[in-house]
């Protein structure tokens, strides 16, 4: 039995985008070209539904941009490639450097979500100052 695909509006409902965020997405190669019927409707099979469910969070929750969504899709990529590699390999140098390039890919996306959190730290106390400064000048206090 097939996985039951997902209509263009029904991905609406499900994950409250617009068509259009859909199709620039797909545009963009952030998701892959969909299936279509023979009318030309778009059909998103369950894989499409969770990477367009991941893009979302690291948009939404997280606050990341296209442009660092892209690196972190391109980063996952290539750690299952590498990953692959690993696990289908029986030479031990070739599995050696598969490990190598893994550990080094994640180091990257550890400096990407380091980066990241030290830029909204330094935002919070700038803004965590000045409700400081608003809270002493409500109290009467000479700022």
């Amino acid at each position: 039995m097939a996985a039951q695909r997902k209509t263009v509006e029904e991905v609406v409902k499900i994950l409250g985008v617009t068509p259009r965020t859909l199709h620039y997405y797909e545009e963009m190669g952030l998701i892959p070209a969909c299936e279509r019927t023979a009318g030309g409707h778009r059909l998103y099979d369950e894989e499409t539904m969770e990477k367009l469910a991941h893009i979302l969070r690291l948009k939404e929750y997280l606050g990341y941009s296209l442009h660092e969504i892209r690196t972190v899709i391109d980063a996952e990529d290539e750690l299952e490639r590498l990953r692959v590699t690993y696990h289908s390999s029986v030479d031990d140098k070739e599995r050696r450097l598969a490990l190598t390039a893994f550990s080094q890919e994640v180091e990257k996306i550890l400096a990407t979500i380091d980066d990241k959190m030290e830029r909204l730290a330094t935002m919070r106390t700038t803004f965590a100052e000045r409700l400081g400064r608003a809270q002493d000048l409500l109290a009467g206090k000479k700022v």
